[in-house]
């Protein structure tokens, strides 16, 4: 189990008997100690494979830890998953005990979902459709700092505007309580509740465990990090956590860095630290160091120095240009240069802000450049994956509110949103009997038990057999006739996206993978999960790029207001988790790094100067180039 790992390494597998806190720097190795850890209690401490939960924040990551420790001890680990993957495992089991109107078969809503839903509930209750995300985020935030209450009481207490928002939590957790929908927020926020409220569940879950890892600790928010606190109980010596603090880029949507500090003390952990960087040369890991090293004073005994033993220095390059149509013509132009020695899958360009993609694209196309932007309409959310995905989550759980007001005008069948309000009077336990037991005029019941039968006629199969089902509903419902009429100018990209969902669906079926499984599967995924194998170079956000590295790596617009952006710079705050920022950004590149900016840049139709960042000022002696 320590072939192949330095001492700083072997210290951290070998330790066993008390909490312990893993300082791990960017490409220090922390996966490969990971699994090793993994494989070191089944081998040397006798600890059983599904005794050991190890979570960390990706299913890429969960499938490449499992994967390491099964190449290397033929064994399957089970308990390896994402906090929400977990948590579906939990509530699965032990929804039922929470004593609300929720089942085991449970759905879970997606952003659109979610969306949707507070967005009718806005005008039902006539209120401003336009307070949509920020009702959204104010119930997401509430969930996330869970402290074992009322959600509801807890964003009234807040003050205003937010505090505005307790009405539309009220009536949103009663929707999804009717629909037996579950949204993102809701997986550890319910199961945190079960753990907490039922103390036969607690238990229960607290005894299946002996040991506890959590990888990427720093992007723990307050909830996980005391579901972590609640689960290991009983065993809290055995808790392990990796993290790095100067990796933090998530605050926005709940991380809280102090969760390092704050384990450090409640656990009264050992503190080890791995610092050899085996991803970059000496002369990138000179450019992170001085970035990193200007971070506030509260981390200044967590910093951790880089180095590596790689004697290549590689090459870090900074280049101005006049104008970001220049600066795009001098990214493709290195691009079509390195090309002749490497692939294209070895390139990536990382941005900060997503409209710089446009300018990349239309730069690659120019020159013929592959490329892939990993990010946008997401496969799953285009409208015609979701429409026919919607009549399938209907037909398994057809208390699903969302899948209901999708389908049931899709195509159209006369029954409006009037007609739809109507049906919604008649829901008691399902919308099939709501629509059975709503008056209709002669054709809109036509319609309506045509619907029906659909739904009626392939539900019991739509669980096992999920291709089978969906080629028939796109018979009945002549689906690709109705594409082509609805979407005319690119119905037939839209036919290729369904064509996709029936290969995918086949393949489920042939798996004997359920339907449900299947879009629990699909619904957790991240970005990353989602990046093609395909020769191209890949276009994303910096915060998608986080965990992943490649050999050459792009960083445009290194200008004030972009890098840092325009919303930090009065927020010393944000600022800092900028600098965070670009400190993973050049930590992805294994051998060059080409930052870039512009001059001037077009802002609705002027031209604006722009100042060069202030993190190129800092590292300048560091980087080899011109300006």
């Amino acid at each position: 189990m320590l072939k192949g790992l330095n001492q700083e390494q072997k210290a951290a597998v070998e330790h066993f008997g008390s909490p312990l806190l893993l300082l791990a720097g960017a490409g220090s190795g922390k996966t490969k100690v990971l699994t090793h850890k993994i494989g070191y209690l089944i081998r040397d401490k006798g600890i059983k494979p599904h005794r050991i939960l190890a979570i960390t924040f990706t299913k890429k990551a969960a499938q490449e830890m499992a994967g390491r420790v099964e190449r290397m001890l033929a064994i399957k680990p089970r308990s390896v998953s994402t906090f929400h993957s977990f948590c579906v495992r939990v509530l699965r089991e032990d929804i039922a005990a929470l004593g609300r109107n929720f089942d085991k078969n449970f759905i879970i809503y997606d952003q659109t979902d979610s969306k949707k839903t507070v967005k009718d509930i806005l005008k039902r209750l006539n209120l401003d459709p336009k307070e949509t995300d920020a009702a959204q985020k104010t119930i997401s935030k509430a969930k996330q700092a869970y402290r074992g209450g009322n959600i509801v009481e807890y964003i009234a207490a807040l003050p205003y505007p937010q505090n505005q928002h307790a009405e539309v939590a009220s009536a949103y957790g009663r929707d999804l309580e009717q629909s037996n929908a579950l949204d993102y927020d809701d997986l550890i926020y319910y199961t945190s509740h079960l753990l907490v409220t039922r103390p036969e569940a607690r238990g229960k879950w607290q005894d299946r465990y002996d040991f506890f890892m959590v990888d990427e600790f720093q992007d723990t928010n307050e909830i996980q990090y005391s579901l972590i606190k609640l689960l290991s109980a009983r065993n809290r010596s055995n808790v392990f956590v990796v993290g790095d603090p100067f990796q933090t880029i998530y605050t926005w949507r709940g991380a809280v860095p102090e969760n390092i500090l704050k384990f450090g003390r409640e656990f009264n952990a050992t503190e080890m630290r791995l610092e050899k960087n085996y991803r970059s040369t000496r002369k990138i890991l000179d450019v992170a160091n001085i970035v990193i090293g200007k971070v506030d004073r509260m981390w200044a005994d967590k910093i951790l120095t880089l180095h590596t033993d790689k004697v290549e220095e590689g090459e870090v390059e900074y280049r101005g240009a006049g104008d970001h149509d220049a600066e795009n013509r001098r990214i493709a132009e290195k691009i079509i240069e390195l090309a002749k020695t490497q692939s294209y899958s070895d390139m990536a360009v990382l941005i900060r802000m997503s409209f710089l993609s446009r300018g990349l694209e239309s730069s690659f196309m120019r020159y013929g450049i592959p490329y892939e932007i990993v990010r946008g309409l997401a496969f799953y959310e285009r409208a015609e994956v979701k429409d026919l995905l919607c009549y399938l989550r209907l037909m398994s759980n057809t208390r699903d509110r969302a899948a209901f007001d999708r389908v049931v005008n899709t195509p159209s069948r006369g029954i409006g949103k009037k007609a739809v309000g109507v049906i919604a009077e008649n829901f008691k336990t399902d919308w099939i009997q709501a629509l059975k037991d709503a008056r209709f005029s002669t054709k809109q019941r036509t319609n309506a038990n045509a619907l029906i039968n659909i739904i009626m006629k392939h539900g019991g199969m739509v669980e096992e057999k999920p291709y089978t089902v969906l080629m028939s509903i796109i018979r009945e419902l002549n689906y690709l006739e109705y594409l082509k009429e609805e979407y005319k100018e690119d119905h037939e990209d839209r036919i290729e996206n369904v064509s996709e969902l029936s290969n995918v669906l086949l393949s489920i079926e042939k798996e004997g993978k359920s339907f449900s499984e299947f879009m629990e599967d699909s619904l957790l995924a991240s970005d990353q999960d989602r990046i093609s194998q395909e020769e191209s170079v890949k276009i994303m956000t910096i915060h998608a790029a986080k965990g992943l590295e490649w050999p050459v790596v792009f960083l445009p617009a290194m200008e004030e207001g972009i890098f840092p952006s325009e919303r930090s710079l009065d927020s010393g705050a944000e600022l800092e988790e900028e600098r965070r920022l670009f400190y993973v950004a050049c930590t992805r590149a294994k051998e060059g790094l080409y930052l870039s900016s512009a001059d001037y840049r077009m802002k609705f139709g002027r031209t604006s100067q722009m100042l060069r960042s202030r993190y190129i000022g800092e590292i300048m002696e560091a980087i080899s180039g011109k300006e």
